[in-house]
C-alpha cells in the first residue's frame, strides 16, 4: 500500500471516530475503562490508539496501554503518519492559535509501540503527542521513525509544555530542523524523569540525544545514549537548556556539530542554571566551541556545575574537557578525563585549547574550587586555554585514580562519589542505576 493510502486510511479512521462521537454523544468504545483516573480507557489495538486523537474531549481523558503494538507500516492497518497521533497539529499556521493539547494520562503500563514512522513532509510538534501537558509514564517507543521539517519533533512529543514524561525510553532515528530530540522536541517548563534513550538524532540547531531544547524545564535520572549530529547548539542529552536544571543524568555516544556542542549540553544560557552530579563519556567534534560536558555556558548569575564529570575526547576551538566556554558559572568538584585533539581553525590560528575549558571568566561570585583533569591523558598543561587563568588541577592519570586525590579536596565520598583504585570516580547514583534490576 502506497504512504497516501496509509495517510488516507488512517485519517478516514479517525473522521468516522470522530463523527460517531458527535452523532451519538457517546466516545469512542476502547477496550474497557470509563476514561476517569481510577478506571482508564484501555488502548488495546491500534485503532484504540488512533481513537484517542479523534476528539478533543478524549484529549483530558486517562489511558492506560494493556498490549504491546506494531505500528510497522507493512502490517495490517500500519501506516506512515503525516501528523502526530495525539494532539497533532497543536499550532494553526493560518489563526496563529494553539489548538488543544493532550492533558490527560496515558499510562504505558510497561508496554512497547514498536515501528512508529511518521515522516510529514512539513509541521511543528511532531511525535507520537505533538503538544503534551499532560503525564506520560512507562512507555517504551522501539525502532521509530521520526521526521519534521520544523520546530519540535521527538518520538514521544514534539513539545512537552508543563507536561511530564516519567519512566519512558525510545530507541530509533530522529530528525528534524530546529528543536529535535530522542523523547522530547521541546521541554517547557515540564519534567522528564528516569526517561532513557538509543538513539540516532539529526538537525539543524537545537539537536539532542533525550531532548532539542528545555526552558525551564527539569531533568532527573535520565540517560541518552546516541549519535546527535546537528550545527548548533547540539549535545548528547539535549541542545539548549535554559532556566532550568539537569540532575543525576548522563550521556554516551558521539555528538558532532559546528558549534556550541557538548558531551551533556551544547549550549546553557540565562540565570540560576544547575547540573548537577552529572556524566557525559562521548567523542566530541566541532568545528568551534565544544566541550566534554558543555560546550558553552553564559550565564549572568546563580549557575551551577557541581559534582560532575567527563570522559572521552573533544575536538573544537576554544575546547575544553568539561566546557569550551564558560562565563559566570560556579564549577564545583568536577573533573575531565579526555583526549583533547586540536581542531584546524578558519583563520589559521592555532587551536584555544585547556585541559576543564577552552575559555573561562571565573570571578568571587562564581568559584571554580575542586577541580581536576588529567594532563596526562590530555596532553594539556593549562586549565583554560584562553589566558593565565588558573583553574582546576592537573594531575596523571595515576594521580586521577587515587581516591585520596579527591577527599584531599573535601570531595563526598559517603554520598555522592565512588571510586575503585586503579579507575577513575564515578558517581554513586550511576553504579545504583546500572545494578538496578529490570533495568530498561
Amino acid at each position: 500500500m502506497s504512504t497516501n493510502k496509509r495517510t488516507t486510511q488512517k485519517s478516514s479512521l479517525i473522521i468516522i471516530l470522530t463523527l460517531a462521537c458527535s452523532l451519538t454523544g457517546r466516545a469512542y468504545e476502547f477496550a474497557g475503562g470509563t476514561g476517569e483516573p481510577n478506571d482508564p480507557y484501555q488502548i488495546a489495538t491500534i485503532e484504540d490508539l488512533l481513537a484517542v486523537g479523534s476528539s478533543a474531549d478524549l484529549l483530558t481523558k486517562c489511558y492506560v496501554l494493556v498490549n504491546d503494538l506494531d505500528l510497522d507500516p507493512n502490517l495490517p492497518g500500519g501506516c506512515v503518519f503525516d501528523d502526530a497521533l495525539i494532539a497533532g497539529n497543536a499550532h494553526d499556521s493560518v489563526t496563529g492559535e494553539w489548538l488543544i493539547p493532550f492533558s490527560g494520562v496515558l499510562n504505558g503500563g510497561g508496554h512497547t509501540i514498536r515501528n512508529l514512522c511518521m515522516l510529514p513532509e512539513q509541521g511543528s510538534w511532531i511525535g507520537l503527542i505533538g503538544w503534551h501537558s499532560g503525564l506520560v509514564k512507562d512507555l517504551h517507543l522501539r525502532d521509530v521513525q521520526v521526521g519534521g521539517s520544523m520546530y519540535g519533533v521527538g518520538a514521544i512529543a514534539g513539545c512537552c509544555l508543563g507536561g511530564s514524561i516519567l519512566r519512558c525510553s525510545a530507541t530509533g532515528q530522529v530528525s528534524g530542523t530546529t528543536g529535535a530530540g530522542g523523547i522530547v522536541g521541546h521541554l517547557s517548563r515540564g519534567i522528564l524523569m528516569d526517561c532513557r534513550t538509543d538513539v540516532y538524532v539529526r538537525g539543524t540547531t537545537l539537536v539532542g540525544g533525550l531532548f532539542g531544547s528545555s526552558w525551564r524545564g527539569t531533568v532527573s535520572r535520565c540517560e541518552a545514549q546516541a549519535e546527535v549530529r546537528g550545527d548548533h547548539r547540539v549535545g548528547g542529552l539535549g541542545g539548549d537548556l535554559s532556566q532550568g536544571c539537569i540532575v543525576e543524568s548522563r550521556a554516551g555516544g558521539v555528538v558532532v556539530g559546528r558549534d556550541y556542542v557538548g558531551g551533556l549540553v551544547g549550549h546553557v544560557y540565562a540565570w540560576s542554571q544547575v547540573i548537577l552530579r552529572c556524566a557525559a563519556t562521548c567523542e566530541v567534534v566541532a568545528e568551534q566551541t565544544a566541550g566534554g560536558l558543555v560546550g558553552n555556558a553564559l550565564l549572568s548569575s546563580g549557575g551551577l556545575l557541581a559534582d560532575c564529570y567527563a570522559r572521552g575526547s573533544v575536538t573544537g576551538s576554544p575546547a575544553g574537557g568539561l566546557a569550551g566556554a564558560i562565563v559566570g558559572t560556579s564549577v564545583l568538584n568536577s573533573y575531565a578525563a579526555c583526549e583533547m585533539i586540536p581542531a584546524t581553525t578558519s583563520d589559521g590560528t592555532a587551536p584555544v585549547v585547556g585541559g576543564l575549558f577552552g575559555q573561562a571568566s571565573p570571578s568571587l561570585d562564581a568559584p571554580m574550587d575542586g577541580c581536576f583533569w588529567d594532563s596526562q591523558l590530555s596532553v594539556v598543561s593549562v586549565g583554560a586555554g584562553s589566558d593565565s587563568t588558573s583553574c582546576g588541577i592537573g594531575l596523571t592519570t595515576e594521580q586521577m585514580q587515587q581516591q585520596a586525590t579527591f577527599e584531599q579536596a573535601g570531595w563526598d565520598f559517603d554520598s555522592i562519589w565512588a571510586m575503585t583504585e586503579g579507575e577513575y570516580p564515578a558517581l554513586q547514583w550511576e553504579l545504583a542505576a546500572d545494578a538496578a534490576p529490570g533495568r530498561n
